[in-house]
């Protein structure tokens, strides 16, 4: 009953309009009104207040205002231009390039829609202008995004370890093969798909042209290395790793690229404080429903529904991959994660599934989410920057979501590939 009304009344203000944050807060306050009558209201702002005072969120703002300023400083297009000059040769060429510069710039920003937007303002256009249809071009970019909170850093990630209480380190690190095996397997694609309809490649500079491309980009290139080096070598935490990239794209955009301008940096400065605030507000609205789920006991009726339909870990595991693929066809990733994860990890706890995995798992669905119909974020924002109907983006995204899902399903019944690396690493 308690599970019912919570969720009953977030769907329903949700479907009003009314903003995450407040249609969060306003299930809770129903959910109190009826089964916690006597608390005091004031207990609703201490728990909010207590939901963001948390040290490893200032990850969040840090990569945010990283990414800004890696597109205003230049960072992007050197990073397009080396990527360009490594495999345009290749058929496909371009949209190989895209391919490959999502990965590299998937290691500074840890934000699908930053990573979506950044390269498809470069790629879509230049594709188009090479007599790719601009649909699949868009449809490239906008899966290729994906990468973007999967390969470490990660924002999801980090908002899931905080969450769940384990390393924010792990988890990015879990992340590396999975994302890895994504940007090869759209590659293999787009191959295929090029070859069949006979898309162009660019010509082959020879490797002097590839050593003088990464000399340029030399400095852009070094972002994602200081950032995992620095985290795998223990040199700083995850959380000091975006303020290290912030410092690091400054230094390459005024001093090096001398791109970034006094505007420019106003300007990523006010873009990152405002997604920031989005993104705590929702967690600090989160951190009250956390609570509520604790003390009425959600958690555990949750756990009985589910345990009263298996206790197979590989089924649960099917279940829930259902489960999230479903619900990031409505919701915001993050809020999906936030709402629901703290009433699906002990299940899955009492499971034996390593809360890494599922982490990984419940992320790689939910950016999934981001591509797909009706509120998938990526498809609006790639199909305007090609000045394409969002239908069209869809139909020539089909063969690329194939990839995402089979990286799921891998990711999901061979646990190694997430969790041998963060073994491996830190024992």
């Amino acid at each position: 009953m308690t599970l019912a009304l919570l969720l009953g009344t977030l769907l329903v203000l949700s479907a009003l309009g009314v903003p995450l944050a407040f249609s969060i807060l306003g299930a809770c306050f129903a959910t109190m009104t009826v089964f916690r009558p006597g608390l005091p209201l004031e207990v609703m702002a201490q728990h909010v207040v207590k939901g963001i005072d948390s040290f490893p969120l200032i990850a969040i703002a840090l990569f945010l205002l990283a990414g800004e300023l890696m597109n205003s400083g230049g960072i992007t297009q050197r990073i397009v231009n080396f990527a360009s000059t490594l495999v345009g040769h290749i058929r496909g060429g371009l949209g190989h390039v895209a391919v490959v510069a999502s990965m590299i710039i998937s290691g500074i920003s840890g934000s699908a829609v930053a990573d979506g937007a950044a390269i498809g303002s470069v790629m879509v256009p230049a594709m188009r202008r090479a007599g790719y249809p601009a649909a699949f071009a868009a449809a490239l970019c906008e899966t290729a995004a994906v990468m973007g909170p999967i390969i470490p850093p990660s924002i999801p990630m980090v908002i899931y370890a905080i969450l769940v209480e384990v390393s924010v380190g792990r988890m990015f690190i879990a992340g590396i093969v999975p994302g890895i095996l994504i940007g090869v397997l759209l590659m293999i694609v787009v191959y295929v798909i090029s070859r069949m309809r006979g898309y162009p490649r660019g010509s082959w500079g020879g490797f002097r042209a590839v050593a003088a491309a990464l000399a340029v980009a030399l400095a852009a290139l070094l972002t994602p290395v200081i950032i995992l080096g620095g985290i795998l070598g223990g040199v700083f935490t995850a959380t000091e790793s975006g303020a290290i990239a912030c410092l690091y794209c400054l230094l390459v955009g005024f001093l090096v690229y001398r791109e970034l301008g006094l505007r420019d940096l106003g300007r990523a400065l006010v873009n990152a404080t405002h997604g920031t605030a989005s993104v705590m507000v929702i967690v600090g609205a989160s951190g009250l429903m956390g609570w509520l789920i604790a003390d009425l006991g959600i958690s555990r009726q949750a756990a009985a529904m589910i345990f009263a339909l298996t206790r197979d870990p590989l089924v649960f595991l099917a279940i829930i991959n259902g489960f999230f693929l479903i619900v990031g066809l409505f919701m915001d990733p993050l809020a999906a994660l936030i709402v629901f994860v703290p009433i699906l990890m002990p299940a899955a706890t009492a499971l034996g599934i390593d809360p890494i995995h599922f982490g990984l798992i419940v992320v790689i669905n939910l950016m999934i989410g981001l591509c797909t119909p009706p509120v998938g974020y990526l498809i609006y924002l790639l199909a305007n920057i090609a000045g394409e109907p969002p239908q069209r983006v869809i139909r020539e995204s089909l063969p690329f979501l194939g990839v995402l899902l089979a990286v799921l399903f891998a990711v999901t019944y061979v646990p190694a590939l997430a969790l041998a690396l963060p073994r491996l690493l830190f024992g």
